[in-house]
């Protein structure tokens, strides 16, 4: 459910399931390019809970993403990676 407030802010209305879970709006994912899977932090700051994507290297866009991209950048993305996942489960 969204709503505006003031003319000002758009603002998301979702509910906590039994299980604790919330539902980030498809609309909200895809804008800010979340899968299913992906990882988050979670954070509290003075009463207000704070979400934040990780984003893998493997994800992150640049001169060596280019079409011919060298063979060694793509190995030493997917080792970080799975260095990554070791380390945040």
């Amino acid at each position: 459910m969204s709503y505006k407030i003031k003319n000002v802010v758009k603002v998301n209305i979702v509910r906590i399931s039994s299980k604790g879970q919330i539902v980030i709006p498809a609309k909200m994912r895809k804008e800010l390019g979340l899968e299913k899977g992906d990882k988050m932090l979670i954070d509290r700051r003075e009463g207000v809970i704070i979400l934040k994507p990780i984003v893998k290297l493997s994800r992150l866009k640049g001169i060596d993403r280019l079409e011919g991209a060298s063979v060694e950048v793509d190995r030493v993305r997917k080792r970080w990676d799975r260095e990554f996942d070791e380390i945040l489960d």
